[in-house]
């Protein structure tokens, strides 16, 4: 039996359940998927296209969510993007978070599409559908004499065997009443017209697929665009986000030639849909429309050589089918596909989390090993799973990549750890603290990281206010008493509580306890306080860009609590003690303007937040 690693809930299982999402198992031995692919441990496992897994006597199907033509849409942008980050990761190249310039080709006109567009122009299907070609075909039928115009050649047998058709019988024959005829028919149902019908059909499929794909590209350009000017977004969120999605082109006016292009190939492509629809209209495709069938590869008939027209619907299907042929993969093409997505969304991930990190003020002193002013060292891993743990001496965060938006949302409510996070391509609107849309689509997946990342900080951070060292030596009491002109601390009953930082005092409690050397409990006391000192010194540096505020900027408040309102970084940072007993951290902007709607994700980011302690 294979153990299996959940990657949600950190644990090994034994059993799969039936239902699976794509990525969300790593295998611990190796084992055959699906009877084609094998899988290595560490590898996940991931679907094939055929929403089946089958590995030795387990048996299941992966939870697939129905998705519109429009997600499907959204979900191949994503796939292009993660795959030109690791491209450009993989030559060294700069790459964007969000959409990158690659993907500007996609507002261009494919060759399919360059062509359609002068067959069109020409008139070729229209001329088709005016004036099908025919194949003339003959019947024979009973008919009154009158009535016939060209005899079969079985009439005179026919005859001979049916009297019932004679009109009168003479010496050398008979005078008929009713004689075989052929009869002449137009039948539109050839195979150049079953062809071309179908041509109709495939055009119109791609032509609604890439008018989706363009709408989404151009629904995202002007989204990006409209944090250039944004009255209602706080300027510091709005000048990150513009600035993240100017990294992924060289140039401002190539970002706007292709928004304009943009909207250009959209209509030409919406002008082409029209026509074709009315095409749809024709008498001949009405006629053969139901129950066709053409197989994907063309027998060339002379028609489909040769006729003026006819030939442009032979270029036509042709030119579609190469098209196709990138998407008509098998179930061990695909698999192998998506190892290679989730293994790019995993490494766009890690650097998102990175980037994060150096958005919150942190530098990468060593590989991996981040720190910030006054704060304590933040180390990176990832481990065989492909989970990025940011790790502090006393606590881990997890974030869990799964490229995938195919989630079960229950799955996550369940997650045991709430140092456990996912990340996933679902919906931004479906996302929660441990639940994070983390794509390139997402204007804010880096905002959601960063609020989730300084949450998890200050949690740690603030553990700090109203420790208090008991049992401290009466000499040292009486030493703190004289030195707390400040008052950085408070002192009752042989403890002492620090209220207000106070690392400037260091220099002479580490030369007090020089002075006491031999006295183990002025040692230890003194070493408790210093240390505090210093964990307390973090609460001077701002929670959302890591600049440390001057000493005499802390306001000391009751309960420990306390506000920095005239910080040097233009933020504020306070703890408040609420009417029910429970303290709060507040993060602001230090001046808010008057045009700010709501203090929401979507309008302040990472630059406003209220924290329950």
């Amino acid at each position: 039996m294979i153990t299996w690693y959940d990657r949600f809930n950190g644990k090994l299982v034994k059993q799969l359940p039936e239902k699976i999402v794509s990525g969300r198992y790593a295998a611990q031995a190796p084992c055959i998927f699906n009877g084609h692919s094998n899988i290595q441990p560490d590898d996940f496992l991931i679907s094939d296209g055929t929403e089946k897994f089958h590995i030795g006597s387990q048996v299941g199907s992966f939870i697939h969510n129905e998705k519109s033509e429009q997600l499907e849409t959204e979900l191949e942008i994503i796939e292009s993007a993660i795959l030109a980050y690791q491209e450009a990761v993989d030559f060294g190249k700069d790459s964007s978070f969000l959409i990158p310039d690659k993907l500007l080709a996609r507002f261009e006109l494919t060759k399919f599409e360059e062509l359609l567009v002068d067959v069109l122009k020409k008139g070729h299907l229209q001329e088709i559908a005016r004036r099908p070609r025919m194949e003339l075909i003959y019947e024979e039928h009973l008919v009154p004499v009158s009535r016939a115009k060209k005899v079969a050649g079985s009439a005179n047998a026919y005859l001979a065997s049916h009297s019932e058709c004679w009109q009168t019988r003479t010496l050398t024959g008979v005078i008929p009443k009713q004689i075989l005829a052929l009869e002449s028919e137009d039948q539109l149902n050839i195979y150049e017209n079953r062809v071309y019908v179908k041509l109709l059909g495939n055009i119109e499929q791609h032509l609604v697929k890439r008018i989706l794909e363009v709408k989404k590209l151009e629904e995202i350009f002007k989204q990006a665009v409209s944090f250039q000017n944004a009255e209602g977004i706080y300027f510091e969120l709005r000048d990150s986000i513009f600035t993240l999605w100017g990294e992924g082109f060289s140039d401002d006016e190539q970002a706007d030639d292709a928004a304009v292009h943009g909207i250009a190939t959209l209509e030409l492509l919406t002008k082409m849909l029209k026509k074709v629809r009315t095409l749809q209209h024709s008498g001949l495709y009405l006629t053969l429309t139901h129950n066709i069938h053409v197989p994907l590869k063309l027998n060339m008939t002379n028609v489909l050589s040769h006729d003026q027209h006819y030939r442009h619907v032979a270029r036509l299907w042709n030119s579609w089918l190469d098209t196709q042929q990138a998407n008509n993969l098998d179930p061990e093409q695909i698999f192998q596909r998506n190892k290679k997505l989730a293994v790019a969304y995993s490494q766009y991930c890690r650097d998102l989390v990175k980037r994060t990190l150096h958005e919150l003020g942190f530098n990468e002193l060593t590989p991996n090993c981040f720190k910030r002013n006054g704060n304590q060292a933040i180390y990176l891993e990832v481990t065989t799973g492909s989970e990025i743990v940011l790790k502090t001496p006393e606590h881990s965060l997890f974030f869990i990549p799964c490229f995938t938006n195919s989630i079960d949302l229950s799955d996550t409510e369940l997650m045991e750890n709430s140092q456990r996070i996912l990340l996933s391509l679902g919906s931004a609107v479906e996302m929660n603290e441990k639940h994070l849309c983390t794509a390139p689509t997402n204007f804010y997946s880096l905002e959601q990281l960063a609020v989730l990342i300084s949450k998890w900080l200050i949690s740690q951070t603030l553990r700090t206010i109203g420790i208090t060292v008991s049992k401290a030596p009466s000499l040292l009491l009486k030493t703190l008493n004289r030195m707390n002109a400040n008052g950085y601390w408070k002192l009752e009953n042989n403890s002492i509580t620090i209220i207000k930082p106070c690392l400037a005092a260091k220099p002479k409690l580490l030369e007090f306890k020089k002075e006491h050397k031999q006295d183990v409990s002025i040692a230890q006391a003194v070493d408790a306080v210093t240390e505090a000192a210093e964990r307390f010194e973090e609460l001077l540096y701002c929670p959302c860009c890591g600049a440390k505020a001057d000493e005499d900027q802390w306001i000391s408040r009751d309960d420990n609590c306390f506000a920095i309102r005239n910080s040097s970084c233009n933020h504020l940072w306070e703890v408040n003690r609420q009417a029910n007993g429970n303290k709060v951290l507040l993060v602001k902007p230090g001046k808010e303007n008057q045009n700010y709607l709501s203090h929401t994700l979507e309008n302040f980011g990472r630059f406003y937040a209220c924290i329950p302690l």
